[in-house]
């Protein structure tokens, strides 16, 4: 028998490895961080339960123990899907080999523009999960996907001129770009526009990039 306590265990994950490969263990994810994204796009997380996910996915809530621990686990991975669909990685045969700093800012800014304006247009979802779903965790694994998808070449050169360590360096430039951007999502009132701020966050990622150039 299925008890309350064998159900909190499984929350570990400790099986997701041996599962994750199961075709129906992924479907039942996908239908998961389907409902979960449809409802945050609507509501607040702390007016979204455990019981309403799994019937809005048509899945049992031993299922949703599979996948996540809680509401705020499942927001978390909506939210860095949906973000993958609108970023996605570099294509590794773009050259980005001695680039000058104005054509840095141009690559960062036409990179950027197309995130912004899905940011923008779905500022509800983003800051219903950075209200009340943000953790250390979450903020690193954002920064390691925003890490993932600038210029490895530029920093790789900005890292050998300075005498400095790429990661150190991807990561302050990462960490400052995620953080911006979060701000600029959280900003009461008249925020700047997506064009605007591609430009802002182009301007100063050049300005650190170009350092190796």
């Amino acid at each position: 028998m299925m008890t309350t306590a064998n159900v909190k265990r499984s929350r570990s994950g400790a099986s997701t490895k041996d599962k994750s490969a199961d075709p129906r263990f992924q479907r039942s994810l996908e239908t998961l961080i389907e409902a979960v994204t449809q409802l945050v796009d609507r509501r607040p997380l702390h007016e979204i339960s455990i019981t309403l996910v799994v019937e809005k996915a048509a899945v049992t809530r031993p299922t949703f123990y599979q996948h996540f621990a809680d509401v705020p686990a499942a927001a978390q991975q909506a939210a860095l899907a949906r973000l993958a669909t609108a970023f996605p990685l570099p294509d590794p045969a773009e050259d980005r080999v001695g680039l000058s700093p104005q054509e840095i800012e141009e690559r960062v800014e036409r990179h950027a523009r197309p995130v912004l304006d899905h940011l923008h247009a779905h500022r509800t979802f983003y800051r219903h999960v950075l209200e009340e779903a943000v953790s250390a965790a979450f903020f690193e694994k954002l920064v390691a996907f925003v890490s993932a998808r600038l210029l490895p070449e530029v920093l790789e050169r900005a890292a050998q001129r300075r005498g400095a360590s790429k990661t150190d360096i991807t990561t302050v430039v990462a960490g400052g770009m995620t953080w911006l951007v979060i701000h600029w999502l959280q900003a009461e009132g008249e925020a700047e526009s997506a064009k605007a701020m591609s430009r802002r966050i182009a301007r100063v990622a050049a300005t650190i990039m170009a350092s190796g150039v």
